[in-house]
């Protein structure tokens, strides 16, 4: 999977080497861990402002490193989208946010690396019928197959980070109703030009599954829309 078992100060994780593939860049749908609010800067707890004793001890939320007491760090949640194995504390935040994205990291991220079938359109014309799934890195968009497509060249893979919009794609059916079909991708290439991807499949006995990771993959878009937009705000601060 191109995953390795570490020791955090917060317990063991399940990561995606920033270097792997020959890249620096984590995944966009990854958290790295927090540094963790020094507890000679915290006498009382940083959310309700009780101070901290023998009997009220100190705690950090795993997600966001705040130093809260019991009451305010005791939602024990599974934290996939950091890659802990096992449940750790959240602060009350964090535990609605962890519980808000538990059904992408526990469906939907699978349906998106084990790929879906679509008729595959660059700049408007036809390439031919690929696999598009997740890469394992999770990193970006890759295409497999092509064997009844129009062309041999298999398309190159899109960055997550790169995706400029994400757009549904729709078909009029025999009652005049508009109905999904796929999706369509705009990003910036390593040459910066703009590129645009449709991907379809208009088989009814497969548009369940299409739009499933449809969903997903729209699902995966605002988290990597959070991901730029965090980014931006930490650079912005340094």
């Amino acid at each position: 999977s191109g995953k390795q078992l570490i020791r955090s100060r917060s317990g063991l994780r399940m990561v995606v080497p920033h270097d792997s593939a020959g890249s620096s860049e984590p995944s966009p749908l990854s958290l790295d861990e927090p540094a963790w609010q020094s507890d000679r800067d915290c006498p009382a707890c940083s959310l309700c402002s009780c101070r901290f004793s023998l009997s009220n001890r100190r705690h950090h939320c795993r997600r966001c490193g705040v130093c809260a007491c019991s009451d305010c760090c005791q939602h024990r949640l599974p934290l996939p989208r950091m890659g802990f194995v096992d449940p750790v504390l959240h602060c009350q935040a964090c535990a609605e946010a962890t519980r808000a994205e538990a059904g992408f990291y526990g469906r939907q991220i699978r349906l998106l690396i084990a790929g879906c079938t679509f008729e595959l359109s660059l700049g408007g014309s036809a390439a031919g019928v690929f696999v598009c799934r997740l890469a394992t890195d999770q990193r970006s968009l890759q295409f497999e197959g092509g064997g009844s497509g129009l062309t041999s060249t298999k398309p190159e893979p899109i960055p997550l980070l790169a995706v400029q919009s994400c757009d549904l794609v729709t078909v009029i059916d025999s009652d005049a109703s508009s109905l999904p079909c796929g999706i369509r991708i705009c990003w910036r290439n390593s040459s910066g030009e703009s590129v645009r991807a449709e991907l379809s499949s208009r088989r009814p006995e497969t548009q369940r599954a299409t739009l499933a990771w449809v969903s997903a993959l729209q699902t995966a878009m605002k988290i990597v829309a959070d991901f730029k937009r965090r980014t931006m705000t930490e650079c912005s601060i340094d």
